[in-house]
C-alpha cells in the first residue's frame, strides 16, 4: 500500500488528478474553489461540482482515471491518493 498527497492548480484546462493504474486507488480530495471532477473530457456542463472548501472520498476503479476542471479562473485541489497493491 502506497499514500501519496499532492496539490493540483486547477483551471478551464481539465487535468488528471488520478492517473490510469492496474489497481484500485481511494482518493480524499478537498477543493478550494469551485471544481468540477470527471473521466477524460470532463467539462463544468458535465463533471460533478466539488464546491469550495467541500471534501469528498471517492474509489477510482482500476483502468479509471480522474480529472478536473474549473469553469473559470484558478481553484486548488488537495489530493490524498492510497494506493493499494
Amino acid at each position: 500500500m502506497a499514500i501519496t498527497s499532492n496539490k493540483i492548480s486547477c483551471s478551464t484546462t481539465a487535468q488528471v488528478v488520478v492517473n490510469l493504474d492496474d489497481v484500485t486507488q481511494y482518493v480524499s480530495l478537498h477543493s478550494k474553489g469551485a471544481i468540477y471532477i470527471g473521466s477524460v473530457g470532463v467539462t463544468s456542463t458535465t463533471g460533478f461540482l466539488i464546491d469550495n472548501g467541500d471534501k469528498l472520498s471517492i474509489t477510482v476503479p482500476a483502468a479509471c482515471s480522474l480529472y478536473a476542471i474549473t469553469a473559470t479562473g484558478n481553484a486548488d485541489l488537495y489530493v490524498l491518493t492510497t494506493r493499494v497493491d
